[in-house]
Formats: structure tokens, C-alpha cells, sequence
């Protein structure tokens, strides 16, 4: 065999080697390492739970979730197996389009079992916004939203996540009853969404139920006693759970945070909301901060 083919039969061999796939016994040397550093509870747990391997080296990707509310850990493991880093750079490889497929996993995951959505499934522009119903920069998102003419609603799959805030005493209950009425009737959640914000000052811990059980008593096909009997139930406290989880991941802590294709975009004004649906090739700027949390 030719010197340089039998080179290259040794190198794919040790390259075969070095990627191998986590072992078990890999995977609970892992998570027990990394538990202990960075100090997690005895009574919480950490889990591998994606070990996907990352071309060209043969680091691989590894992602960490805890038994308790808690970002997703991602960190690389190096090919000789005794070493983690929390992230590199592949100086190999165009930024630009990396950037890019990292955006279009994060609107992947964005989009995954979407409850409250409207717009074309296929539109150009896919706009997420994680938001809370007593929030007052939540309402002025929501109305910027609804200023922009049909044909700018048309170019956008809008996708609502739900991120009710502790400070807010009414903000979950209204989470709540808006996802019950979601399960039963997409456009009526958004009747309600509507009716949430432009009421947003009348509401309160006390009124919301009968507020909302008022209004959603004059929509048909809404099942008002079904609605009451969701709301609190196992089936909607997963969907708010997800939802927070998945700000959690996204780096989220206020509301509103909107992202546009994967990418985290701040917007004030309308003039900011229609550049971002009219531009061709939009590049997120992800240095913006959130809105303030008010």
C-alpha cells in the first residue's frame, strides 16, 4: 500500500477513535463532574442530555439540563476526553454563515410545538416575542403590532411565548386562561390577547377571572366551564413551564424580548418593527438590550 494511502487509512482510523459516541459510564463521569463544579444542590440533579459531536476536531457538543428551572449548560469536550471548555471559535470556517445557522437553530427551536401563532406558516419573516399581559412594554409592542397594514402582517409568522412575571400579581392567571382558551380556539386567544393589553389598566388579581369569563361568554364556539376547569390544571402549567424553560435557554429575563429569525432584535418603534418586516436580508442585532421590565 501506498505510503500516503496507508497515512490516511491510520489517521481515519484514530479520527473514528477519537469521535466515538459518549459512553455510558462517560456520560455519569460527566454529569457528576459537572455538578460538582458548579456547586448544584445535592437534591437537584444534572442530566446529559445532547451529546451531538462537532465537525472538523472532534469536540463534541455537550448539553446539561437540571431537574430544577435552569439554562441549558452547553459545553465542549475535547477529543482526549479530559478536558471541557464552554465554547471556541473555528477560525476554519465563514462567521458570517455560521452566525446564520446558528439563528436558524435558535427560530427552530422557537417555532417547536407552537401553540400561539398567526400568520403564514411559510412567511419570509418568523418574529417570536416572549411577553406578559401586565406588562406595560408589552402593551406598547403589542399595539405597534397591530399598526402595521395587512399586507405586513402577511409577510410574518408571529409566535407568542408565554413569560408571566413574579411582579406581576395578575400576569399568570391571565397566562393561564389565555392558553385554556388557546387550546379550544387560536383566534379567539387572540380576541382575548387583544382585550388583555387594551384593558390592561382596568385588571386586577381579584377581576381577571370574571374580566376574562365576561368577555370570552359573548366569542362563540368557547366553552366558558371548560375554560375554568383548564385553568390551574396540569395540561396548561406544562405549556407555561416549557415557555419558561425556553426563555431560560434563550437568555431571556424581560419582557418583552423579541427575536426575528433566530435573532434578538430590540424594537421601540414602529419604524423599527416595519424595518425589520421589510428588509430583504435581515442580520439581527443581537447587541441591543431588552426592553426595560416594567
Amino acid at each position: 500500500m501506498h505510503i500516503a494511502a496507508l497515512a490516511a487509512v491510520i489517521i481515519g482510523q484514530m479520527r473514528g477513535e477519537q469521535c466515538r459516541t459518549v459512553t455510558p459510564d462517560e456520560k455519569v463521569a460527566l454529569e457528576a463532574f459537572v455538578k460538582q463544579w458548579y456547586n448544584v444542590p445535592n437534591n437537584t440533579t444534572v442530566t446529559l442530555v445532547n451529546s451531538d459531536s462537532t465537525d472538523p476536531a472532534c469536540y463534541r457538543k455537550l448539553e446539561f439540563r437540571a431537574s430544577v428551572p435552569a439554562p441549558l449548560l452547553t459545553l465542549y469536550l475535547a477529543p482526549d476526553r479530559k478536558h471541557l471548555a464552554a465554547g471556541f471559535m473555528d477560525m476554519t470556517v465563514d462567521p458570517v454563515v455560521t452566525r446564520r445557522r446558528q439563528e436558524e437553530d435558535v427560530a427552530n427551536r422557537l417555532s417547536k410545538d407552537a401553540l400561539l401563532t398567526s400568520g403564514p406558516a411559510d412567511a419570509r419573516v418568523q418574529l417570536t416575542v416572549f411577553s406578559d399581559f401586565q406588562c406595560p412594554y408589552c402593551k406598547e409592542f403589542a399595539e405597534l403590532m397591530r399598526q402595521l397594514t395587512a399586507d405586513e402582517r402577511a409577510s410574518a409568522r408571529v409566535i407568542y411565548r408565554q413569560l408571566p412575571l413574579n411582579i406581576h400579581p395578575w400576569a399568570q392567571d391571565a397566562a393561564e386562561l389565555s392558553e385554556c382558551v388557546a387550546l379550544q380556539n387560536k383566534a379567539a386567544f387572540w380576541k382575548l390577547h387583544d382585550f388583555l393589553f387594551d384593558r390592561q389598566s382596568e385588571l386586577s388579581k381579584e377581576n381577571i377571572s370574571g374580566k376574562v369569563m365576561d368577555f370570552l361568554s359573548h366569542e362563540e364556539g368557547i366553552d366558558t366551564k371548560a375554560v375554568a376547569a383548564c385553568k390551574g390544571g396540569d395540561q396548561v402549567k406544562s405549556f407555561l413551564r416549557d415557555d419558561e424553560q425556553l426563555a431560560m435557554d434563550m437568555g431571556v429575563r424581560s419582557t418583552p424580548s423579541v427575536f426575528v429569525n433566530g435573532g434578538r432584535v430590540a424594537i421601540r418603534s414602529l419604524t423599527d418593527l416595519k424595518a425589520v418586516l421589510g428588509s430583504n436580508d435581515f442580520m439581527p442585532n443581537g447587541g441591543l438590550a431588552d426592553a426595560n421590565t416594567k
